[in-house]
């Protein structure tokens, strides 16, 4: 597929998932979905056609797969569509499961179960607006709807420059677009106590079982999947667990995460053998921590502990004792981070990260306005810093990605989105938290009611969002993580519900 085809598929696909994100009209969002998914795959399908040419060869065992597979995705929807909870829930379990595959001479680990489910509840979705006769609006957070739009857009116009297009149009295919979707379908759901209760179920029980393995492969001294981190285990005093996860880092953000939302938990619990369950929980999920070794995960807990302290107890005490905190877990980094005594030096500590925050300053400021292209930081760092076969190309910090990336005007998309995602997480919140002046038991009991579950799903899931925010920042990976998406789109119609009910009647 030639470059021009990539770009042009891009921004189609972009425009589609705007409109499904914009639509007001639940059948209008329907054909959007439809469309933007099906212009996704049709790119990655050009992607990958070399790759397929020993499938190709057999057209027979070809149309038998596409079958085999339509099939399978169609009984899901319709499953889904009896099951209505199912969606929401299967999208939750999925989100942590990669398979590698190879697309476009490269092997990747892409979120495969991830997919069918997406497509599966695209399909569903389709059928139930089709069928239905009345078309009932999403609830709206339109400030962060609009920056979603605007940052997928201008992701896809951006690779018309790009100096690796082919890397921009699967970044846009495997995951802007279908987790525009995801995010459509999970912010269309009436999430009652109940499902959001479900939901945390899910997410916390893979992560315990994440965080055995983690520590099981501590104990063994034996990982999965990847070489490279047995080569860096044997190389180094230190071992890093990196689970049924290829990256010990996404790891470590899957199960930061979950600890964070545990937190919340534990800090609004009223019942104390309740209580002692998730401190057992959070306990598990620490040493899995632990067993990852990840410093941008541990931050990232703090934070999202921190933000929870400050709705729970007092913001303004947060504000002054979580720096101090924070600076002390940031000066045992660097005295204890060094492995060795060639790790003395801030480059070593941080894993070179010092060396590619300062060839990614130097890209910024070569194109500061409109920067490099979409996916382009890679490349345009190997080619500036004539990198050697097998060294780290890749920025791990989402403010400088963007900035050599997607310059001046990334930049400001990313700030405006950062601001929408801060608007939806914390508008009405001082009627709900403490911290910031609400009455000591204006949640009420989550365990007793759906206003309750509701209450504490919105501070969790803002707790949990600071703690991915930071994570990015330390390690990159904000919009190509499903976990951004996810969080928002749950954190969405709980905003605008909360939203509506504070109105005056007649308002």
């Amino acid at each position: 597929m030639s470059e021009g085809l990539q770009v042009a598929g891009c921004i189609a696909a972009a425009i589609a998932a705007s409109g499904a994100l914009l639509a007001t009209d639940r059948r209008l969002r329907a054909a959007a979905l439809v469309t933007s998914v099906a212009v996704a795959a049709a790119l990655l399908l050009g992607e990958a056609w070399d790759e397929l040419q020993p499938v190709r060869d057999r057209p027979a065992l070809f149309a038998a797969g596409v079958i085999a597979g339509g099939a399978a995705v169609t009984a899901l929807a319709l499953g889904i569509r009896r099951r209505p909870l199912a969606m929401p829930l299967l999208l939750v379990a999925a989100l942590p499961f990669r398979v590698q595959i190879d697309v476009g001479g490269e092997e990747a680990n892409l979120l495969v179960p991830l997919y069918v489910v997406i497509g599966a509840g695209v399909l569903a979705y389709a059928i139930d607006a089709a069928s239905r006769g009345d078309s009932r609006q999403a609830p709206q957070a339109r400030l962060l709807l609009i920056a979603l739009s605007a940052a997928i857009l201008l992701y896809a116009v951006q690779a018309s420059y790009s100096e690796d297009v082919g890397f921009a149009t699967r970044n846009v295919g495997f995951f802007l677009i279908p987790f525009a979707a995801m995010f459509t379908l999970l912010a269309d759901v009436r999430w009652s106590g109940r499902a959001l209760g479900l939901a945390l179920a899910v997410l916390v029980a893979e992560s315990l079982l994440f965080s055995l393995v983690g520590v099981g492969q501590r104990i063994t001294g034996e990982i999965f999947w990847n070489p490279a981190l047995e080569r860096s285990n044997e190389f180094h005093f230190y071992f890093r667990a990196n689970s049924l996860f290829w990256d010990p880092n996404i790891y470590g953000r899957y199960v930061a995460l979950a600890a964070v939302l545990v937190v919340a938990v534990v800090m609004w619990t009223r019942d104390s053998r309740r209580l002692a369950f998730f401190a057992g929980v959070l306990a598990v999920l620490l040493a899995g921590l632990i067993a990852g070794l990840s410093q941008t995960s541990f931050i990232a807990v703090l934070v999202g502990s921190a933000v929870l302290c400050g709705l729970r107890w007092s913001a303004a005490w947060t504000a002054v004792l979580a720096p101090v905190a924070l600076v002390g877990l940031l000066s045992g980094v660097i005295v204890l981070g060094g492995s060795s005594e060639a790790e003395d030096e801030a480059a070593e500590v941080s894993s070179g990260r010092t060396t590619l925050f300062e060839g990614g300053w130097e890209l910024f400021e070569r194109r500061p306005v409109i920067g490099h292209g979409s996916a382009s930081f890679s490349k345009a760092f190997t080619e500036q810093e004539d990198v050697g076969e097998g060294k780290t190309t890749v920025a791990h910090n989402e403010p400088l990605t963007v900035a050599a990336e997607q310059g001046v005007v990334g930049l400001f998309a990313y700030a405006a989105l950062l601001v929408g995602s801060a608007w939806t997480l914390l508008a009405g919140m001082r009627g709900l938290a403490p911290g910031l002046g609400a009455p000591a038991d204006a949640v009420g009991d989550p365990a007793g009611s759906d206003a309750g579950a509701r209450a504490l799903a919105r501070i969790a899931l803002a707790g949990a969002f600071a703690a991915l925010v930071v994570h990015t920042i330390g390690y990159g990976g904000f919009l190509s993580d499903p976990l951004t998406w996810a969080l928002l789109a749950v954190a969405a119609p709980l905003s605008a519900a909360a939203t509506r009910d504070s109105r005056p009647a007649g308002a």
